[in-house]
């Protein structure tokens, strides 16, 4: 794997639109965290055991660690964002997907739109997530866990960078580091699975060019 490098001349992003059937937002009435770092540090640690999540910790956890804080706008029109974790170039390739089928729907992923704080019904294969759903259960029982799964758009990081992959993959630690840490902080556990989720979730969207899972984690 080579070191990655910055282009002299920025690619074009293709664009990508979800198929989306219906959106609803997520509060914006956000649990503070009141508990010291040091804490959140010493008691972080990964569990099998979940309860069920209520949609008001969702969108906690959510806003914390992916919400879109500020953005800059660049000449060629691709938009930086700042948000709770870091991504190199502030290109953030890697958005994220919602199950939980006591909460939302046993039939659909939902999108968490980061831009507006929302959640939004996924058109697609019902038997592609049934599948995706039973890989992981052979991995981690979710029962009572909300998934929540990376969708990379590899693209996004490729067209600032040479031999970019190093930095998606690493996109994606900090993006688990950030959930263990918050979920941590809301007295919530949480697994990482190790797995990216192929390939039922290039499947689902139906294979289409630089979209692929790149793992996830279980909270509850």
């Amino acid at each position: 794997m080579k070191n990655p490098e910055v282009r002299i001349v920025e690619g074009a992003v293709p664009a990508f639109d979800y198929n989306i059937l219906e959106s609803f937002k997520l509060s914006k009435t956000i649990t503070p965290l009141k508990i010291s770092l040091d804490t959140v540090i010493a008691n972080r640690k990964s569990s099998h055991n979940f309860n069920k999540t209520t949609l008001q910790q969702l969108s906690d956890i959510l806003w914390y660690v992916a919400k879109v804080k500020s953005t800059i706008l660049q000449d060629d029109g691709y938009i930086l964002t700042y948000r709770g974790t870091a991504s190199a170039g502030a290109r953030h390739p890697i958005d994220i997907v919602v199950y939980n089928p006591k909460l939302l729907s046993s039939s659909y992923l939902y999108y968490y739109n980061p831009f507006e704080h929302s959640l939004n019904k996924l058109a697609g294969s019902s038997s592609d997530i049934t599948s995706f759903i039973g890989h992981i259960d052979e991995i981690v029982n979710t029962a009572n866990a909300t998934v929540l799964w990376f969708v990379a758009h590899k693209n996004r990081t490729r067209a600032k960078y040479k031999y970019a992959d190093s930095l998606i993959y690493r996109d994606a630690g900090v993006l688990i580091h950030g959930f263990q840490m918050v979920c941590t902080a809301l007295d919530l556990n949480c697994c990482p699975i190790g797995s990216l989720g192929e390939p039922f979730i290039s499947n689902f969207f139906k294979n289409q060019t630089g979209v692929c899972g790149l793992g996830g984690i279980l909270i509850g």
